[in-house]
C-alpha cells in the first residue's frame, strides 16, 4: 500500500518541480478587514486550528516511508508523459468494471486500481452486507466498534477484490436537516467526527485495502 501511495506523492512532486512558483492570490481589503477581526477576537480565535496553506509536501524521509518513497521516484523516472497522464487520469465513472479505476502501466506491471463506494457497504454489488449507518456507529462513542465496523468493511471489500474503499465520510454534520447524506457522517460535533473517521480508516486499512476518506469541505453548502 505504501508505495502505492509513495507513488502518487512522487507524481505530484515531480508536477510542481515542473511549475513555477506563483505569489499567493491577491486579498481585497474587504478579506482583510475580516482577517483583522478574526485575530482581534481571542476566545473566537481559539475555536480554531491555524490554516496551513500551502500544504506540505510527503517527506521522504518520514519513519516507514524511506524505502516506499525511493520505489515510487524510481518507478515515475522509468514512465512516458502518457504513462503518467493515464495513470493519474483513470477511465472515469463507471467506465469500467468499479465505480472508479485508476489507469495502468501494463509495460512496467502496474495494473489498475479498482475503487468502490462506499461508506455504509459496497456499492453495485451482489451478496454483501448493509452496515450500520455512521451517525449510528458515531452514536457508540466507541473508538473499538469504530475500528471493528472499518475492518469489516474492508475485508468485505478486499474479498470483491476491490482496491480502495471510497470511505468513510465525514462531511455532513447536519446543517441542511434533509441533507440525504446525513446519516453517513457520524455525528454533529467535529471532534466526534475526526475520532470515528481515524478509527475507522484504521480498521479498514488493517484489512488490506486503502480507504479513502471524503467530502470533508463545502459538502453542505
Amino acid at each position: 500500500m505504501k508505495p502505492r501511495l509513495a507513488l502518487s506523492a512522487a507524481l505530484h512532486a515531480e508536477a510542481a518541480v515542473a511549475v513555477a512558483q506563483k505569489p499567493p492570490p491577491h486579498r481585497s481589503a474587504d478579506a482583510q478587514i475580516v482577517l483583522q477581526l478574526d485575530a482581534s477576537n481571542a476566545s473566537y480565535s481559539q475555536a480554531y486550528s491555524p490554516p496551513h496553506y500551502p500544504s506540505p509536501w510527503m517527506n521522504p524521509q518520514a519513519e516507514g516511508w524511506e524505502g516506499a518513497y525511493a520505489k515510487a521516484r524510481d518507478f515515475v523516472s522509468q514512465m512516458t508523459l502518457a504513462e503518467k497522464v493515464n495513470l493519474t487520469t483513470g477511465t472515469g465513472w463507471m467506465s469500467d468494471v468499479c465505480v472508479g479505476n485508476t489507469g495502468s502501466v501494463p509495460r512496467l506491471g502496474l495494473r489498475s486500481l479498482c475503487l468502490q463506494d462506499g461508506p455504509l457497504g459496497i456499492r453495485f454489488s451482489d451478496y454483501n452486507s448493509a452496515f450500520p449507518a455512521g451517525l449510528t456507529a458515531g452514536a457508540t462513542w466507541s473508538t473499538r466498534i469504530w475500528k471493528a465496523r472499518g475492518k469489516a468493511l474492508g475485508r468485505e471489500n478486499k474479498a470483491k477484490g476491490i482496491d480502495v474503499s471510497l470511505s468513510p465520510v465525514s462531511g455532513p454534520l447536519g446543517r441542511a436537516p434533509t441533507g440525504g447524506r446525513n446519516a453517513e457522517g457520524y455525528g454533529t460535533d467535529p471532534y466526534l467526527q475526526g475520532k470515528a473517521l481515524a478509527s475507522t480508516v484504521i480498521g479498514i486499512q488493517d484489512a488490506g485495502v486503502i480507504a479513502c476518506a471524503k467530502h470533508f469541505i463545502a459538502n453542505e453548502q
